[in-house]
């Protein structure tokens, strides 16, 4: 073939991929309505609102974040706190009136993104877990963060308020979780079974104030781990087949569900700690998932913008 045969070819060539549409990213949070009948999907595609359970799609919210790490409703369910920012460089928040939808706050408040957010069951505060090793404590009203905690030696990935109280658990890079005092900031036990980096944390429901509570944590060490943070204490863990990449309790606290780099959802007993279904959803990682405010859907999020609708075991 001549040269000027090959600069055509290689020009045609490059025209053509130009034109080719570019992959969905990723889907890497997902968050119902209060009222059950929509999903918000977050990815750096940015927000789009799908109807449930047919999943299509019926509108977006205008978000400034290049990257979607985190989406959660405040428990009055007037708020919408979404979280993410650019690697490396800035983690930011942003809050949205619903059901509205109308952007009414973003904030920068730390340096590199956000990768988990709780809100405090006063619907004003909102804790943040970020990759520049930093929990904060964010004031809705106020637009400031109140604390800060800073022991974690790697990245964080995760974070919850322990119902009704004012402690926070982080989960992190470094394989630990830390419990803190939202008030002044002080680390009050750290938990360190944990093997590998730990990708979430979440507190089980639970109705009677005078439990003590219990959260459940998921690693690259392919474990499911259960807790008693107040008293420092692994009370149990499952081992899976795949890596969890995130978990969500139901909202009875009867099981444990766990989405996996290896597509599966796995649903656990915490107090057998026995996986009761294990279903392939998606093909590829399932980074994210979201269980349904009134009934016993679950939402799945992974590869190539894909959402896929599933069931609990009955009750």
């Amino acid at each position: 073939m001549s040269n000027r045969n090959c600069i055509f070819v290689l020009v045609l060539l490059t025209f053509t991929i130009a034109r080719l549409p570019a992959a969905e990213p990723p889907v890497t949070a997902l968050e119902f309505s209060p009222d059950g009948k929509s999903v918000l999907v977050g990815s750096q595609a940015g927000i789009e609102i799908r109807s449930w359970p047919d999943l299509k799609r019926t509108g977006q919210l205008e978000t400034e974040l290049p990257h979607i790490n985190a989406l959660q409703f405040s428990p009055d369910k007037k708020l919408l706190g979404v979280a993410g920012g650019e690697p490396a460089q800035s983690g930011q928040i942003e809050v949205f009136n619903w059901p509205g939808g109308k952007r009414i706050l973003g904030k920068s408040i730390h340096d590199d993104l956000i990768y988990g957010i709780d809100w405090h069951t006063d619907s004003n505060r909102i804790a943040t877990a970020s990759l520049d090793r930093i929990v904060s404590v964010f004031d809705v009203r106020s637009g400031k963060v109140t604390t800060r905690f800073t022991k974690h030696s790697r990245g964080v990935t995760s974070v919850s308020f322990l119902q009704r109280t004012d402690l926070v658990v982080s989960a992190g890079m470094d394989q630990s979780l830390r419990v803190w005092n939202a008030s002044d900031g002080q680390l009050l036990r750290t938990l360190d079974n944990h093997t590998r980096p730990i990708h979430a944390v979440a507190v089980r429901p639970a109705d009677d104030s005078t439990e003590l509570p219990i959260i459940a944590s998921v690693s690259d060490d392919r474990t499911v781990r259960v807790w008693q943070p107040t008293i420092g204490r692994m009370v149990r863990f499952a081992r899976l087949p795949a890596v969890p990449l995130d978990l969500k309790w139901s909202l009875d606290g009867r099981w444990i569900v766990a989405s996996c780099d290896d597509g599966h959802v796995r649903v656990i007993d915490p107090d057998s700690v026995t996986i009761v279904r294990d279903v392939a959803a998606l093909a590829g990682w399932a980074y994210c998932l979201a269980i349904h405010p009134n009934k016993h859907g679950i939402a799945v999020g992974g590869v190539r913008g894909k959402v896929k609708r599933l069931s609990l075991p009955d009750a």
